[in-house]
């Protein structure tokens, strides 16, 4: 699976203690900025309190606003579905 090219809207889920709104960025380690849209947070289950956001892949060339809030998070390999 490749990556998703600028301007294409993508799910992504967070677990940062931060509140994280819409028109909020989100940053990786690399330097990749996603702007948030919307958010969810789950409120039942294993992982209450997840975040789950729809953001726009921005381009590396897009000017931030002057006072965004950018989060910076690190990803990690997800744990392998267990199908049974």
């Amino acid at each position: 699976m490749g990556k998703a090219p600028a301007g294409a809207e993508v799910g992504l889920y967070v677990d940062l203690v931060a509140p994280v709104a819409a028109g909020d960025v989100i940053q990786t380690e690399s330097g990749r900025r996603y702007g948030v849209v919307s958010v969810r947070v789950q409120l039942r289950g294993m992982r209450v309190g997840r975040q789950h956001l729809r953001a726009v892949v921005l381009s590396p060339e897009d000017e931030l606003s002057e006072g965004v809030n950018v989060h910076t998070i690190r990803w990690y390999k997800r744990g392998r579905r267990r199908h049974g």
